[in-house]
């Protein structure tokens, strides 16, 4: 029996049994790049070292290039080592800073802010914890001309993936992004406490999610008339005219989980696998955060190379997969209407 990304029975699809594969993402998210130290970056080449099977999605924040950022010489070449060197893929992560907005041609607001205790009346002076879905579409392709823009001009390519700080999302940011060449979003986010903690009250009035997104749930296309896996057809298309894929970051984020949670939620996405379908989970890390989580994430990372070995004799694939391969894979599997 096959389920669809909503969890009902899938008929059609139940008939003919596709291969088993397990996505695994490690995807670093570059909230505030000044304060990323040497012992971080010596953290993240440790687990790149360590797991040379493992493939990066760095989820870089030009802000790195905006206000002053001690080692982002070093950032930048690491980034950049791990994409022609490992496999690598680079995308997007912006928080609404003010030297990024000034940059972008766009008026900075300091309110609302998602880490608050209520979203009335919050703010923060930062723009930090502001989300980007308060900006107008006009201001939204400011910033995100910005940032392509910045991206060329530092030789980091052309950025296919995109997540917005606090993991807001909204159905305008998301067309937004489709029609500035993004093809996958990493924003789902689980808002329970089934696994991990939670983000403070104001997030869950803001960020857009709801309980439908899952630390089981799926990558699956985005609805033109709702960000969530419920949503139905007509999808948002991307510039190749297939659909925006959203990618649901099933283990949360650092702080927020412990190693065996993490490999509670992988064994959780196997269940799928031993019905013939394609899932995906994601690993998170915060630049400044990983010397700190190091050990954590090692562990994990361990866990999931041996996974990787035992269950190929069992016929399901596990693969550490960027962002876009895992759109690919998706689009394959499901088909791209």
């Amino acid at each position: 029996m096959l389920v669809n990304t909503s969890g009902e029975i899938d008929e059609l699809k139940s008939q003919t049994k596709k291969k088993a594969v397990l996505h695994v993402s490690v995807v670093s998210h570059f909230d505030r790049p000044w304060a990323m130290g040497i012992d971080d970056l010596e953290a993240f080449r440790t687990l790149t070292k360590n797991h040379p099977k493992m493939r990066w999605t760095h989820l870089y924040n030009p802000v790195a290039y905006t206000q002053l950022t001690p080692h982002y010489k070093k950032m930048e070449s690491f980034v950049k080592e791990c994409r022609d060197d490992h496999g690598a893929e680079i995308g997007v992560h912006l928080h609404m800073y003010e030297s990024l907005l000034k940059k972008a041609d766009v008026k900075f607001r300091s309110s609302p802010s998602m880490n608050a205790q209520s979203a009335e009346k919050s703010y923060d002076d930062t723009g930090y914890s502001v989300p980007m879905t308060i900006y107008s579409r006009k201001e939204i392709d400011k910033i995100l001309n910005f940032t392509l823009n910045t991206f060329r001009e530092r030789k980091l390519g052309r950025p296919r993936s995109f997540c917005a700080g606090f993991y807001a999302a909204s159905t305008e940011l998301q067309k937004a992004i489709a029609a500035n060449g993004y093809h996958i979003s990493a924003a789902a986010f689980p808002p329970g406490n089934e696994f991990g903690a939670r983000y403070a009250p104001s997030w869950h009035e803001l960020a857009g999610w709801d309980k439908t997104v899952t630390v089981r749930s799926r990558p699956y296309k985005i609805s033109k008339k709702s960000i969530l896996p419920t949503g139905k057809g007509p999808f948002i298309k991307a510039l190749d005219n297939k659909p925006l894929i959203e990618f649901p970051q099933t283990c949360k984020i650092d702080w927020m989980v412990s190693s065996e949670d993490m490999k509670t939620i992988f064994k959780e996405h196997l269940k799928f696998c031993s019905d013939g379908q394609m899932s995906a989970v994601c690993l998170a890390i915060h630049e400044n955060n990983a010397a700190q989580y190091l050990k954590k994430y090692d562990d994990v990372l361990n866990f999931i190379d041996e996974q990787i070995l035992s269950n190929n004799k069992k016929g399901i694939h596990i693969r550490y997969s960027t962002l876009s391969f895992i759109r690919k894979s998706f689009l394959d599997n499901e088909g791209t209407n």
